[in-house]
């Protein structure tokens, strides 16, 4: 049974509770936590208490080519969004990290907007400022980069062009003819 926190709280407990059973949380829980995002058009899940907010991030696979869409942590810096993502020593990248330095693209949605950004890493100074802000959003943080983890910060900035072809696009049924683009 699991507790009752609340439904701001719910996916830390379902994710404590998983644990102990051995079932990995990236398994069940942010499926599950995507899911309901999505369904309710992110008026549920877009926050994981103790004001950790969360988005749905988009990539397109680096091996499929298929869109691959996952909940993630968030700071929100002035227009720019700030990801963060902490490699325990025994695990693999999460996916999504080696789909955005493949393809710098990102679709994320926060609550019920739908954006277009361009991502890149952030710089050793950026990694400096915000990695105590996302040690204090998620403790565990700290804790898988001391056991020998690895850390990767994105920052992720608007693509206005992008998101004006797509505004374009489905106002007017029509396909607008994307232009390749890489990081300026």
């Amino acid at each position: 049974m699991l507790p009752n926190t609340g439904s701001s709280d719910f996916f830390g407990a379902v994710g404590k509770q998983l644990a102990t059973q051995g079932v990995a949380v990236e398994q069940l829980a942010s499926p599950l936590q995507r899911w309901v995002y999505q369904r309710t058009g992110g008026r549920i899940f877009t926050s994981a208490g103790s004001g950790r907010n969360v988005l749905l991030l988009t990539t397109k696979s680096r091996l499929t080519g298929k869109e691959r869409t996952i909940p993630v942590f968030y700071l929100r810096e002035d227009e720019s969004i700030v990801l963060c993502n902490v490699i325990p020593g025994s695990e693999r990248t999460n996916p999504w990290v080696g789909n955005l330095r493949a393809n710098p693209a990102a679709r994320l949605r926060i609550g019920r907007h739908t954006e277009w950004y361009w991502a890149r890493e952030a710089t050793v100074d950026e990694v400096e400022r915000y990695w105590p802000r996302f040690v204090a959003l998620w403790p565990a943080y700290q804790v898988h980069f001391e056991h020998g983890g690895r850390r990767a910060i994105f920052i992720l900035e608007k693509d206005q062009e992008l998101n004006l072809e797509k505004l374009i696009e489905s106002r007017s049924g029509l396909r607008t003819d994307m232009r390749s683009r890489e990081w300026r």
